[in-house]
């Protein structure tokens, strides 16, 4: 069953291709990613065969397995050709590393006859280290290093570095989408889960906005307060062949539905087709000045954040209601 990442855009063709062991025999169940303008995963048959339209000029072909590694293959889409993609054991972690504001367990896995070593402490691992046996529970930012030896040949060893930002103190729920959509909704649009991430396996893809305003949404109810300070935080990516090379984006809050109690916190420029940073302080008021409008008191009672472009008066679908991808987002109260 195909997964699209997102809508393919433009002319179309189709890529095929086989993935196999060591020894030629077909793998079930592998997943192939195929990044075009576009990215696509699939998953091999039981024959260990795939297919997938792919769009743009050059698709890079990969695939995932716990336990293995793959190379990656890269084409030109005039010139496409079946695709065969050999696995070999691979030492691999799961979850991927990244930021998390839940306890991670992370868990190594190689396939065949290997011994896992580990450490948390940043230092090398070596034989004479902690032998792998169950998930190792991470409670704060931690480095993990891993070698994996074949025990029929020494001299074949696996490495590993994971870097696990483990942050407790996120008011967000799901900030890095490690949990996939839990907490969060779309704000007039529609969420989905995409595994083109920053940091991690996933991030949210936020498509058919409605306006700048609306974005990938999670309700804070009473977890914010006046008079405090917050560090604030966002990855943002956007996409489209026709999106300007730059746009701003806003990390913004709302008390209820009313737009009149929606104010901005920090944004920044963020650059087509890369991931940006948006980060800054924000203190919330405890009303709102909308002139002529009138003043409205916050209650801080039905709080929601959201990502957004900046506002326009003429909305253009292509310059300020992109398709974009939100990860890590982070609020974290600061100490008096």
């Amino acid at each position: 069953m195909i997964l699209f990442a997102a809508l393919l855009t433009g002319c179309v063709n189709e890529v095929s291709g086989v993935v196999v062991d060591a020894d030629g025999n077909p793998m079930a169940g592998v997943t192939v990613v195929i990044d075009g303008s576009r990215r696509v995963t699939v998953e091999t048959d039981e024959d260990g065969n795939w297919s997938a339209p792919v769009s743009g000029k050059e698709v890079a072909i990969t695939a995932v397995k716990d336990g293995y590694e793959f190379d990656t293959v890269v084409l030109q889409t005039e010139e496409l050709e079946p695709v065969t993609i050999t696995a070999k054991p691979g030492l691999t972690v799961k979850p991927a590393a990244g930021y998390y504001e839940d306890v991670v367990l992370a868990a190594l896995t190689i396939a065949g006859d290997y011994t896992i070593y580990y450490t948390v402490d940043g230092s090398e691992p070596t034989e004479k280290s902690a032998v792998y046996s169950e998930p190792i529970i991470i409670e704060e930012t931690t480095l993990l290093k891993a070698i994996a030896v074949n025990n029929a040949d020494k001299t074949d060893v696996k490495e590993l570095s994971a870097k696990y930002d483990v942050d407790l103190k996120n008011i967000l729920k799901n900030g890095g989408f490690e949990l996939g959509l839990d907490g969060w909704e779309g704000k007039g649009c529609d969420i989905s889960l995409s595994e083109d991430a920053y940091s991690g396996s996933y991030s949210v893809l936020a498509t058919n906005r409605n306006d700048t305003g609306c974005g990938p949404q999670q309700r804070l109810y009473d977890s914010i307060q006046p008079g405090k300070t917050y560090q604030v935080s966002a990855r943002v990516k956007y996409v489209g062949d026709s999106a300007p090379d730059t746009r701003f984006f806003f990390i913004t809050f709302q008390d209820g539905d009313s737009w009149v109690t929606a104010h901005n916190g920090p944004g920044a420029d963020i650059t087509k087709d890369e991931w940006g940073l948006i980060e800054g302080t924000y203190t919330p008021p405890v009303e709102i000045d909308r002139g002529d409008t009138g003043v409205f008191p916050l209650t801080f009672e039905d709080m929601r954040v959201f990502i957004e472009t900046s506002w326009t008066a003429e909305q253009d679908p292509n310059r300020d209601l992109m398709d974009f991808y939100v990860d890590d987002v982070t609020i974290i109260l600061l100490e008096d």
